[in-house]
């Protein structure tokens, strides 16, 4: 935040700016603690992909070959994985929530130390309301930026880059007819992280401006009553409110039709494996487990994918 007005700054370069400023001024200092989660979410990721690796003797070894002696060893490293997977999860999440908290409060003393040194025309020309809302409404988006999609980013793309391995350790020629269909998903998923970086651009906006409406009436409220202006000024409430929740449903619609677009492609990539897959199957090329383990594994990578569609 200025206390100098200028011309706003393009998103794009804005968007670039803040993550530079995250990376030189807050995030360096943690860079340990970052390095200690980032290594836990490398564990959980391959976790993960464990999961749906251990899927093939499960059914060859346990199903088809009856060895009895996989029937205990099998649970056994499931039971493995899943402890090592939650014991990551928690490290990664705790971490990654103490690292944030700290930033986020180191913005917030610095934002108000700056705050203080303006001058009064400063804060005879901007609205409390929208001070105010900078450090509640603004500060706590950008806590959940670093809680949720700084972890999402790199989370997230460990289990894909987990799962896919697995995929074409599994089977390398079915894999390929498999991802195929990820560049389909790349327009339309540009598009819609375009609209909804300007629709939450909107979004901020309107709540400010809403913000600073109900300061203004609450701080002004004898004057409201003195001059009989109740009705006035619930009508401008209604309206700000309106402005804002018009913004909000567009983020809301943006948000929505992610989903269903990585639903859809999901449906053609799974029907891709079972029919390719279930050719191999019958033709003898690949075992009933490599097939399945390879159809958890892609299941599996859906999720994180999702996410990651998300997180505009």
């Amino acid at each position: 935040m200025t206390t100098e007005s200028a011309e706003p700054a393009p998103p794009q370069a804005t968007t670039r700016a803040l993550i530079g400023r995250l990376l030189k001024g807050y995030l360096r200092k943690h860079y340990g603690t970052l390095g200690i989660a980032a290594f836990a979410m490398a564990i959980a990721a391959a976790a993960t992909a464990g999961n749906a690796w251990m899927m093939e003797p499960v059914l060859d070894e346990v199903f088809l070959n009856g060895n009895r002696q996989m029937l205990i060893l099998v649970p056994i490293a499931i039971l493995f994985i899943a402890v090592l997977k939650g014991v990551a999860g928690f490290v990664q999440g705790y971490l990654m929530s103490v690292v944030g908290q700290k930033i986020i409060a180191e913005i917030q003393n610095e934002l108000f130390a700056h705050l203080m040194r303006a001058d009064l025309a400063f804060f005879n020309n901007t609205a409390t309301g929208g001070l105010i809302s900078n450090f509640l409404n603004d500060v706590n988006l950008l806590r959940e930026t670093l809680s949720k999609a700084i972890t999402g980013i790199v989370k997230d793309s460990l289990g894909v880059i987990f799962l896919v391995g697995l995929l074409f350790y599994q089977d390398w020629r079915l894999a390929i007819a498999t991802v195929f269909v990820l560049p389909l998903a790349i327009v339309p998923i540009r598009k819609l992280g375009k609209r909804m970086r300007k629709a939450s651009t909107q979004n901020q906006e309107r709540t400010e401006e809403f913000s600073t409406l109900l300061n203004e009436s609450f701080v002004g409220a004898r004057h409201v009553k003195a001059y009989g202006m109740e009705d006035y000024e619930t009508a401008r409430a209604e309206k700000a409110n309106t402005a804002r929740l018009v913004a909000l449903f567009k983020v809301i619609r943006t948000r929505a039709a992610a989903t269903p677009l990585m639903e859809m492609l999901g449906g053609v990539a799974i029907a891709v494996v079972v029919y390719y897959g279930g050719t191999r199957v019958l033709s003898g090329e690949t075992t009933p487990g490599t097939f399945f383990s390879f159809i958890t594994a892609l299941l599996l990578a859906y999720q994180p994918l999702k996410s990651l569609a998300n997180l505009n």
